[in-house]
């Protein structure tokens, strides 16, 4: 449900007697929109004026989209299975959503926000019925858009300061594995190493979308073998943006009609161990029969469970990760075949 152009922010009336929300649509006019009560104001963290500094430091705020960012909240709310996702930026006033899937909408009034009360503390916030918890009950996101559970990360630099979180959420009542807060929390960790590289290295935070491809990837085919609809669509995006050709295969038996029937070389498989229909193990096997050239790479969480994958020859993409380390593991397995062969 779209609730106003992306970028336009969604916040509840402070001046107004009626405790209307309203959307503000950047013109200075109230457009009315629902009754409810005050949200509670929220509490800040000790050291506030330096936890808005550090923030600042960061230059992160109104910065565009980008697909670093883009792909974490894709990630986290594939791994959590949840229909909304945001790194959010806990300013002053306001929460920024730097990256989002489902809300729409550019930031939210810091008091309306779950993410505020998340940056409070040095662990994951799980709110399963945020309906009948007087904190955010009265919150736009719990009242306009039905929000019914909640689980955010927060995002906590070097020197110790929450700066926002990585959060999904949920229209109807959510459980959380242990997995997945793992998961969470390294997607977490990761936005932060991305944004303490980038102020050490003063790296910008926009750039084009439009990437030079290395000359190596231009003739290079992958095999993506994956069941699922949303990672394998990330997936194959994130290649193709750097200038690979992708075959995208839903299960093993499609990824067999595409060895057998494509006339080119291919040059990777990426795929899961455990399939719907039979063994990777197996899958890789029949592969290799008509095409030895043919390298494997195993996406796994279980690596370790796994010791014949290093003496069957591949190599090992453990979860979760980032379209960027898929990335990286394929240069690394296109330069190895190049040194294996004395070309490049």
């Amino acid at each position: 449900m779209t609730l106003c152009d992306p970028g336009v922010s969604l916040t509840s009336s402070r001046s107004r007697t009626d405790n209307s929300v309203v959307l503000d649509c950047g013109s200075g006019d109230w457009v009315p929109g629902f009754v409810l009560g005050a949200p509670v104001k929220s509490p800040l963290p000790e050291n506030e004026s330096f936890r808005l500094e550090s923030l600042r430091s960061f230059r992160i705020l109104e910065t565009p989209c980008e697909q670093e960012f883009e792909d974490i909240v894709q990630l986290a709310a594939f791994m959590c299975d949840a229909p909304f996702a945001v790194i959010a930026f806990v300013d002053e006033q306001r929460v920024w959503f730097k990256a989002q899937i489902g809300l729409e909408v550019g930031e939210i009034s810091r008091d309306d926000s779950f993410c505020a009360h998340a940056i409070l503390q040095s662990d994951v916030l799980i709110v399963p019925d945020p309906i009948s918890d007087q904190r955010f009950m009265n919150s736009v996101l719990v009242q306009r858009i039905g929000v019914r559970f909640y689980a955010g990360i927060p995002l906590i630099t070097v020197d110790n300061y929450p700066l926002g979180t990585l959060a999904v959420m949920d229209r109807v009542p959510h459980l959380m594995t242990g997995e997945q807060i793992d998961s969470l929390q390294i997607l977490a960790r990761r936005i932060v190493g991305e944004l303490e590289r980038r102020r050490t290295t003063g790296a910008p935070f926009s750039h084009p979308r439009l990437h030079l491809v290395a000359p190596h990837r231009r003739s290079v085919t992958i095999l993506i073998v994956e069941d699922d609809s949303v990672l394998r669509e990330l997936l194959q995006r994130a290649l193709e943006g750097y200038g690979f050709s992708v075959l995208a295969a839903a299960n093993g038996a499609e990824a067999l009609r595409w060895s057998e029937q494509h006339e080119g070389t291919i040059e990777i498989v990426v795929t899961h161990i455990v399939l719907s229909d039979f063994n990777g193990f197996e899958l890789s096997k029949r592969i290799r029969a008509a095409r030895p050239e043919t390298k494997l790479l195993f996406v796994t969480g279980f690596g370790d469970q796994f010791p014949e994958l290093r003496e069957f020859g591949a190599d090992i993409l453990e979860k979760p990760f980032l379209p960027s380390e898929l990335l990286r593991k394929v240069d690394d397995i296109i330069s190895q075949g190049k040194d294996a062969t004395g070309t490049g």
